[in-house]
């Protein structure tokens, strides 16, 4: 794979790394929709104790996935110039960060618990329910991020298909532990939203252990002459282009802990039509995730063998794909969400806003695949801090302002129209500059014949 990424045809060669990562993406949310259906058995609230836990997850989630970028970028880079050290070099410095962020983490989240979900606009009702499912929930971040990390360093050479199944398989494990360990079976007691934690932790913790020891196989986990120096060394060239990229994604999880705290007022309802809506997203804009993770693989690997016309015609084929894909998925949605919305709850008020919530925000998934496929091409061509100012525009100047203002005149459906709008109007910009940047040859990368086109 490594030989086809730089010479096989694009079309195809996306396909092929992509294909195994919508199935990997498919199984994350999966497991997280498992746990969301379990939770909700629960009732209304402990769906919402544990919806407000979403946005802290998602940074967590992202600040490891801006790592990812950033050692992916520098690993691609290596293999790109087959330099087989150097990559392991990257991949060692990487984890051994990523240890330290996650340690980090774990303690200020543990000592400041309550305090970071009353600022979130729980009510003390809630932060007990809330702090039962965050006591395992901090612990596990450890492995998540690791679990982030490896994937990221696997697939910079190339190799998406193992992520893809660990992750498949840990889907799988995690909707056999919930309900064990939620409800309870013979002498196992049920935990409730603790065992959902519980269970996430431990299958994570399973995909990161044998994700080491293929890392072994593939002879990327290797010390070797690294020394003390050149780690910090790296360490110091991960977070030059890893801030930028952690801050880039963090933004997301923050816009939703905006619209969160705007939600929190309407109503328990409200925050759980809003947490079951996001957590079915994922599925929504599953071909964006997919080839936004797998664009900054071919992009690097390509640029450093000298093959620049390969990314604009990567990147037209991306943005043709995904805005033809979400059109039909929307349409889709239009008709299966009052089916799909009874799975979580059978209060009326929660599947009305679920239903809401399906047929709105798919909206403006378009314009947001866009603005998140340059940001893949711009991470990979180590522009980091100009992906940032990306994403930043995106969300603080449109996506939140405008549900800001929509949820001000119109309530809950004023809010999502007015953050689906936000994502549409960035792309639409975002392409603009794209096709302008391919006219003036920029950022180092060479026009091809063909016109840039959606």
């Amino acid at each position: 794979m490594r030989t086809a990424i730089v010479s096989g045809p694009v079309g195809e060669v996306l396909y092929k790394l992509t294909l195994p990562m919508v199935i990997g993406i498919v199984a994350v949310f999966f497991f997280n929709l498992v746990d969301t259906f379990f939770i909700s058995l629960l009732g209304t609230q402990s769906l919402a104790a544990v919806s407000f836990t979403m946005p802290i997850a998602m940074v967590v989630m992202n600040l490891a996935i801006g790592l990812g970028i950033a050692s992916s970028a520098l690993i691609a880079r290596a293999t790109g110039e087959k330099n087989n050290t150097l990559a392991q070099h990257y991949v060692i410095a990487a984890l051994l960060l990523t240890l330290a962020l996650a340690g980090v983490m774990l303690v200020a989240g543990l000592m400041f618990n309550d305090q970071l979900f009353g600022l979130l606009g729980a009510n003390d009702a809630l932060l007990p329910l809330i702090w039962q499912y965050m006591q395992y929930f901090w612990p596990g971040i450890v492995v998540m991020m690791l679990m982030i990390v490896i994937s990221s360093s696997m697939r910079a050479v190339g190799n998406t298909k193992l992520p893809s199944m660990m992750m498949l398989g840990s889907a799988v494990l995690n909707a056999i532990l919930d309900p064990i360990l939620i409800f309870g079976i013979g002498p196992i007691e049920g935990m409730g939203v603790a065992g959902a934690a519980l269970a996430s932790a431990l299958c994570w913790l399973i995909v990161v252990l044998v994700m080491l020891y293929s890392l072994v196989k593939i002879d990327l986990l290797h010390w070797g002459t690294l020394t003390l120096k050149e780690i910090f060394s790296i360490w110091q060239r991960l977070m030059a282009l890893g801030i930028p990229a952690m801050i880039t994604n963090v933004l997301v999880p923050v816009a939703s802990a905006f619209l969160l705290a705007m939600i929190a007022p309407m109503g328990e309802q409200a925050v759980a039509a809003f947490g079951v809506g996001a957590r079915i997203e994922p599925f929504v804009i599953v071909a964006i995730l997919a080839l936004t993770s797998t664009l900054p693989v071919f992009v690097g690997q390509n640029f450093s063998a000298g093959q620049h016309e390969r990314i604009w015609q990567a990147l037209s084929i991306a943005v043709r794909f995904i805005l033809a894909w979400q059109v039909l998925v929307w349409l889709v949605l239009w008709g299966v969400s009052p089916y799909l919305a009874t799975i979580f709850s059978q209060d009326p008020i929660v599947l009305d806003k679920i239903v809401s919530y399906l047929m709105i925000m798919p909206v403006g998934y378009a314009g947001m695949g866009i603005v998140l496929c340059a940001n893949s091409a711009l991470n990979a061509l180590q522009k980091t801090s100009v992906s940032m100012l990306l994403n930043l525009v995106r969300l603080s100047v449109f996506y939140v302002p405008l549900a800001w203002l929509g949820g001000h005149f119109y309530g809950f459906e004023g809010l999502l129209l007015g953050a689906s709008a936000g994502n549409l109007i960035a792309g639409c910009i975002v392409w603009g500059l794209i096709k302008k940047a391919q006219d003036k040859q920029m950022f180092g990368v060479k026009n091809v014949s063909t016109p840039l086109q959606c």
